[in-house]
């Protein structure tokens, strides 16, 4: 637990990475099963920037809470960076990245 209270920018980078890619398995597997009973089309890849929610709410923890801007600014850096990645590859692209269609 000591590397989360870590004023470093790739502690900050790292841990945003990792909580983005978790939460982005997390609605990629769940996704169609809950987007099923509000909708009856399939899920669409804009679902996905869901997963950036819980990167953004470590960067708020890092600069107001704890006061560590090297870690703020990475989990910034890396929150930004996985955003631009989506809108370059996934938006509008005609490929579903929901793969588990129960």
């Amino acid at each position: 637990m000591a590397m989360w209270k870590n004023d470093n920018f790739f502690v900050g980078a790292f841990i945003s990475l990792l909580l983005s890619l978790v939460t982005a398995l997390i609605v990629i597997a769940a996704g169609p099963l809950v987007y099923r009973l509000f909708s009856d089309f399939e899920p669409r890849n804009k679902i996905v920037l869901i997963a950036f929610i819980p990167a953004i709410l470590l960067m708020r923890h890092y600069m107001r809470k704890l006061h560590f801007e090297k870690s703020g600014m990475g989990a910034l850096t890396m929150t930004f960076l996985l955003i631009i990645l989506y809108f370059v590859l996934l938006d509008k692209s005609a490929v579903s990245i929901f793969f588990l269609n129960l």
